[in-house]
């Protein structure tokens, strides 16, 4: 199921990169071991890299199988990183999650990866990032959030909030019923079920459709928390709608994303990207 997984985001983002990188992921599925010889991708001839930024390629998400602890690969997974080295000017696959470091993922499977690697981290919900927990872009080496150092290399570019722009769900036992963070009042009266990830039979959200999803839960994106200094319960999803409270919330949320900036720049950083938005293209052009 995970490796199938991986390949739909390998395939998504391959989408924007052509053939080159779709011609490996049908290697991997064949287990063509071939891929190494493939070609290398080049620039457009009317930019160059210094003005446009490396082209990244193609890149995973989810869980890896067939890399170690050590950072060694089974001589499958490295005929897949070979393939998709080439996507990138780089020379490099590309990996994110939804943290500043690898982690154990999906199902507690560890996030391993290769020195092939370059890691995108994560700013996944709108607050100003925290320096001590962004590693310095370009480092190698670097401690990951499992105990252990990491031999792939942090990526120049820090990737934005996740999915503001939509509600989302509570994930876990609750997913679907869920649809928001329990109000003060519904806590005053007791009347805020938790919700858990696993281990726990399928249970409902309150008559509000609200949860406790912070303590042994998480929500599927940024949109469905309210926000300090915002008006509204759930404010992300409707910051454009032009409302004197949206209005009101989107100087707090750009305020934060220059702090963001400011951190990001100082850490080494030389992109930043729009919020990653699950439906609404136009949300990542009013952002910008």
């Amino acid at each position: 199921m995970f490796g199938w997984l991986t390949t739909v985001a390998l395939s998504f983002r391959c989408s924007y990169f052509g053939s080159e990188c779709q011609s490996a992921v049908q290697a991997n599925l064949r287990g063509d071991s071939a891929l190494a010889s493939s070609p290398q991708a080049t620039l457009s001839p009317s930019f160059s890299e210094s003005e446009v930024g490396p082209t990244w390629g193609c890149g995973l998400v989810g869980n890896l199988h067939g890399i170690n602890a050590d950072g060694t690969a089974t001589a499958a997974m490295q005929a897949l990183i070979d393939g998709i080295k080439n996507s990138s000017t780089l020379k490099k696959a590309s990996y994110w999650n939804w943290n500043f470091v690898p982690q154990k993922g999906e199902g507690g499977v560890p996030e391993y990866l290769t020195k092939d690697f370059i890691f995108m981290p994560n700013a996944w919900g709108p607050e100003p990032v925290d320096a001590k927990k962004l590693v310095v872009a370009g480092k190698a080496s670097f401690t990951d959030a499992m105990g252990g150092t990491s031999p792939a290399t942090m990526a120049s570019i820090l990737l934005g909030m996740n999915e503001p722009d939509i509600i989302g769900s509570c994930m876990g036992n609750m997913f679907g019923s869920c649809l928001a963070e329990c109000d003060d009042e519904s806590v005053q009266q007791k009347d805020c079920p938790v919700a858990y990830l696993d281990g726990h039979p399928a249970a409902k959200a309150n008559s509000k459709g609200q949860c406790n999803c912070w303590e042994y839960a998480y929500a599927t994106g940024a949109g469905f928390w309210s926000v300090p200094g915002c008006a509204a319960a759930q404010p992300l999803p409707i910051l454009w709608d032009k409302t004197p409270e949206s209005k009101q919330c989107v100087d707090t949320i750009m305020d934060s994303w220059k702090q963001t900036a400011a951190v990001a720049r100082q850490k080494g950083y030389k992109y930043l990207t729009t919020p990653m938005v699950a439906t609404t293209v136009s949300y990542a052009r009013n952002f910008i």
